[in-house]
């Protein structure tokens, strides 16, 4: 059976929350590289995190349990800025079309297409790179 990566985490706590997640739901999975990153926290970078990973098959139901939590959990939590529980996400895959824009991704980022996430409160337009943290 083949596996494929469907997010990195760098704390171990989120990582299994997100697998247990999916274990309720069905969905074979597993935790990579958990014990390495959990012994050792200054190999999270040379590994590249602690990965979830999720049988192909399962794959697509797994991204819209997982997108479906978050957007759940955004629902309940207050902007820091303006106290309104409006935060959204926004996610952007960067590929450039030309040579030296890929060149570029690859040489300062290890990649061609570079994603990033941020999450952007719908009432007073804050923008945050993690979701906020409520007390």
């Amino acid at each position: 059976m083949n596996f494929r990566k469907i997010a990195s985490y760098d704390n171990f706590i989120l990582a299994n929350m997100a697998l247990g997640l999916l274990q309720e739901n069905d969905i074979n999975c597993h935790l990579k590289d958990e014990n390495i990153v959990t012994i050792d926290p200054l190999l999270n970078p040379a590994v590249g995190g602690i990965k979830l990973m999720v049988a192909e098959t399962d794959y697509p139901a797994a991204i819209v349990i997982l997108r479906e939590a978050e957007e759940n959990y955004l629902k309940e939590i207050p902007c820091p800025a303006c106290k309104s529980c409006n935060l959204a996400i926004e996610e952007k895959t960067n590929t450039p079309e030309s040579f030296w824009g890929k060149l570029k991704n690859q040489i300062a980022y290890g990649q061609t297409s570079i994603y990033t996430k941020q999450y952007i409160c719908e009432n007073c337009k804050s923008v945050y790179t993690e979701i906020p943290v409520v007390f």
